[in-house]
């Protein structure tokens, strides 16, 4: 999760570990893709924990990626489904644009396959079979994932598997 957005410079970030971010405590910073950080954070309302994705500062003063940002948020949101990371909440607040989505514990494919290389037969079946499902749901729906690779595959521990990115 460190590649640049196309045609941008590399961003520079200010963490927002120990931060209030509205009703969201931030804990600490889980990874940063092309357009946004992710943070681990905890919803003090419902009490539990969460993934707070910030577009990163560079890209929150260009309204067209604010919009894209907005729109893929709300897309994924709109997809109701097992194997699909759900999205709670997207806003800004002092100029931070953060969408709440739901965390997964167990980390991604790409953790995964770093760690012990490939997986079982069995596993990997496993994995394609919930992705497909994903996948499925989101294109009966006319959205397409336009990133699907092992970082925005995420591996629960009870061994259900989330798209993430949408």
């Amino acid at each position: 999760m460190t590649e640049t957005a196309p045609n941008q410079p590399q961003a520079t970030f200010h963490d927002l570990t120990g931060r209030r971010l509205g009703d969201y405590q931030v804990l600490r910073r889980l990874g940063r893709g092309a357009m946004a950080e992710v943070y681990l954070a905890e919803h003090d309302s419902l009490h539990r924990q969460v993934a707070l994705k910030v577009l990163l500062p560079l890209l929150a003063t260009d309204t067209t990626y604010v919009k894209r940002f907005q729109m893929e948020a709300r897309a994924a949101a709109a997809l109701v489904h097992p194997n699909i990371v759900q999205i709670y909440e997207v806003g800004c607040i002092d100029g931070i644009h953060y969408s709440a989505q739901e965390y997964v514990a167990g980390g991604n494919l790409q953790q995964l396959l770093s760690r012990e290389g490939p997986p079982s037969t069995k596993l990997a079946l496993a994995i394609i079979r919930q992705v497909g499902a994903a996948l499925s749901k989101a294109a009966s729906v006319s959205i397409v994932h336009r990133d699907i690779k092992p970082e925005n595959i995420m591996l629960a521990p009870s061994g259900e598997v989330k798209v993430a990115d949408f």
